[in-house]
């Protein structure tokens, strides 16, 4: 009889370990991203002026801001409750302008050439909660920027490269709703930072809209926006920035 009991109690666990099929969804795509915001950056030793005055916009002042291609691509992992997903995209962009206010150690008027080089990437854990054809999913996120920006003068005389590598970690929400062939998303990640010597905060939001030509092939359009707004002083460089990096998202995946 001890073996009935073992095999009465693996029949029960089956029905709920077979009501869920594990997935993964791999989407790739082409993005349509601008950068919009303003930049501020003194070196040791330069005196700032007033609060905010050292900003300047990144359109004028570096000659950056028109609409760029870039890839896009994006993997899920759907486990029942636990889903993980990551999305990234990357671009570059150059221009020339003319500063606005002193930056570094590049005087306010000198005319600039400007190459900005960008990537982020965002990992989410989050937890769905399925009701009926709508599911929350809770979590938390992690953005990972690389950002470059290099300005010199036009003589090639003075030179400033500005970098941030850095992950930043955020709460996270995600909302679906699936509607036979097709798929809404949404995703939104918040975080706001105060250490003392940087404050900041950054929103994260990404939508999607999802046609699935059969169980396996969907084409998808969206959208994507990061909002950073962070200033301070790191080594005794005093920086002001806020940036916005939004687009539009176009592509295809596939699920198995």
């Amino acid at each position: 009889m001890p073996h009935l009991d073992r095999f009465a109690a693996l029949a029960a666990v089956l029905p709920l370990v077979s009501c869920y099929q594990f997935q993964m969804h791999a989407q790739a795509g082409y993005a349509q991203m601008k950068v919009d915001g303003e930049a501020g950056y003194l070196t040791t030793g330069t005196s700032p002026a007033t609060s905010g005055s050292i900003r300047q916009d990144f359109e004028s002042a570096f000659g950056i801001g028109d609409d760029q291609g870039a890839p896009y691509a994006r993997v899920s992992a759907d486990m029942g409750v636990p889903v993980i997903a990551v999305s990234g995209f990357l671009f570059d962009e150059q221009g020339t302008g003319t500063l606005q206010a002193q930056f570094g150690n590049l005087s306010a008027g000198v005319d600039v050439r400007s190459k900005l080089d960008f990537a982020n990437v965002k990992a989410s854990y989050a937890l769905k909660i399925p009701i009926g054809p709508v599911s929350i999913a809770p979590g938390i996120a992690v953005d990972y920027f690389d950002f470059e920006l290099d300005v010199q003068d036009t003589a090639g005389l003075l030179r400033e490269n500005v970098q941030l590598q850095a992950p930043i970690p955020l709460a996270f929400v995600r909302g679906q709703l699936d509607l036979s062939v097709f798929t809404v998303l949404g995703e939104v990640g918040y975080v706001e930072v105060d250490t003392g010597d940087v404050q900041g905060s950054l929103l994260d939001i990404e939508a999607m809209a999802q046609w699935h030509a059969n169980a396996w092939i969907d084409v998808f359009v969206g959208y994507r926006a990061l909002h950073l707004d962070a200033d301070g002083t790191i080594d005794n460089d005093t920086f002001d920035t806020t940036i916005t990096v939004s687009g539009f998202l176009v592509g295809g995946g596939f699920t198995f």
